[in-house]
């Protein structure tokens, strides 16, 4: 099928079950997780099939034993929450590695039986959108780690980076479900599907809410306006007409789903900053959005946080950096020790994002920050701090 593309998480799930009796595949829903269980998995169950989910639901374990495999795939195991006890249980029993893969579009610590259960007993990963990399049949960049070492060294071009390429991904997203879609009236169908799925049926599994479709689909719209800026529970308040404790219990809720997420903030803000998942939902959310700005921090968010997020053994981490006088870093990356690379969008004047570049060396001595502008440029402005074009980023 077109939308199929090799994994960066492909390896890392394949070396966990020779470890690890379960492994966890957790991510947005149309992420690609099923397509990527049914090429490891020897055998593939959905418990979205009522037959399937009805026995997993009334006698979990007969339902493990008609169906043992190596590994055995239940694809959207939240749905059955009687299941963990009794996979608790059989590998207790039975301690061999990679006999089961378990999939779900909700994070499982968000799930009091899941978590219980599961603990010490499950590997799990998360599978995020697909990046530019993945969509282009290329192996996963390293030029963020590269560069946190050493500043200076050099950076080829992205020969499938144009500004035209550029549009299309933003609108597209990374979502192989629904980006693969060419027709846009049937992509924002698809978009329209999921998002009620999520809304309407996900998310009252984690929370009982009176809440109708309609508030909690507002609440995510206004969310994707807030992109890439501090978060503002008043304004979402004000947006919404939902009460401000709602929206603290909703906003977990919406991480859990896999829909948002928070990077912590430092510098002279507290507050997080919020991102979409999915660069696609976000331009179908805003239809289409009008603000190149959040666009642009979108997109590299979206395609950047890849190089780390693949590869745990660096734990690394992602926070942002504002200040009361306007030096703005919508996302840093620490590596560990005093390694730290911080990123500076070129929208603006260069001037505004040097001034914003130097004020995060002055936080942090030893770090090292990249001015990143759509058209291609490859400059070191000063010492620790160069001009580059994402395309040679990506």
């Amino acid at each position: 099928m077109a939308h199929v593309r090799k994994r960066h998480l492909t390896t890392l799930l394949n070396k966990s079950l020779k470890f690890s009796p379960i492994v966890g595949l957790l991510g947005h829903r149309q992420a690609g997780k099923t397509t990527l269980a049914e090429i490891i998995g020897e055998k593939y169950i959905t418990l979205d099939s009522p037959t399937d989910s009805s026995l997993a639901l009334t006698n979990s374990t007969a339902f493990l034993a008609q169906n043992a495999a190596n590994p055995l795939v239940i694809d959207e195991c939240q749905l059955a929450p009687p299941l963990f006890p009794a996979l608790k249980e059989w590998v207790r029993i039975k301690k061999s590695p990679g006999q089961f893969l378990l999939t779900g579009s909700v994070r499982f610590s968000s799930r009091k039986a899941i978590r219980e259960s599961l603990t010490g007993r499950i590997i799990t990963w998360e599978l995020l959108p697909m990046d530019w990399a993945e969509q282009n049949h290329q192996s996963l960049k390293d030029s963020l780690i590269r560069l946190a070492d050493r500043l200076n060294v050099p950076l080829k071009p992205n020969s499938t980076f144009t500004l035209s390429n550029y549009r299309k991904h933003v609108e597209m997203g990374g979502l192989p479900g629904v980006f693969g879609v060419r027709d846009s009236s049937i992509r924002a169908q698809r978009f329209e599907t999921q998002i009620n799925t999520i809304l309407e049926r996900d998310l009252r599994l984690l929370l009982q809410t009176t809440l109708s479709y309609t508030n909690l689909r507002a609440l995510f719209t206004a969310l994707a306006k807030q992109v890439g800026s501090s978060l503002e529970i008043t304004a979402l308040v004000k947006e919404t007409r939902i009460s401000q404790p709602t929206i603290r219990k909703l906003l977990p809720i919406f991480e859990s789903l896999f829909l948002i997420r928070m990077v912590p903030s430092e510098g002279s803000y507290s507050k997080p900053m919020v991102f979409l998942e999915d660069l696609g939902e976000f331009f179908h959310l805003l239809s289409p959005p009008t603000d190149d700005h959040r666009v642009f921090v979108s997109f590299l968010f979206q395609n950047l946080r890849t190089q780390l997020h693949y590869r745990p053994e660096l734990k690394a981490r992602i926070f942002s950096f504002r200040t009361k006088a306007g030096h703005y870093l919508p996302f840093c990356f620490s590596l560990g020790g005093d390694k730290i690379l911080g990123i500076v969008p070129l929208e603006q004047s260069l001037d505004l994002a040097l001034s914003s570049a130097r004020q995060f060396r002055r936080t942090y001595p030893k770090a090292k920050v990249l001015i990143v502008s759509l058209e291609d440029n490859d400059t070191l402005i000063e010492e620790g701090v160069r001009w580059v074009g994402v395309g040679r980023l990506i």
